[in-house]
């Protein structure tokens, strides 16, 4: 299901003058498939859109995940 609203949101965004909420339900679609670095994107669209404090939050909270797991990767 996260692939359908991928590419849904997709057609949303191609449109132009997307929504921050657009970018927000394609990064929680990213997370589900596991592409981190592109829901990491995501968030950061949605805030120069509509800056608020719980995507600045969850910003913070990704970029963690992904520093754990570079540094899981290289320190085994």
């Amino acid at each position: 299901m996260p692939e359908k609203a991928i590419v849904a949101v997709d057609e949303i965004i191609a449109r132009g003058n997307a929504p921050a909420w657009a970018y927000l339900l394609r990064s929680e679609a990213f997370l589900a498939t596991g592409k981190l670095g592109r829901a990491l994107s995501d968030l950061h669209m949605a805030m120069d859109v509509e800056p608020d404090v719980q995507t600045e939050q969850r910003i913070k909270a990704l970029q963690s995940v992904i520093e754990f797991r570079n540094l899981d990767m290289l320190n085994p």
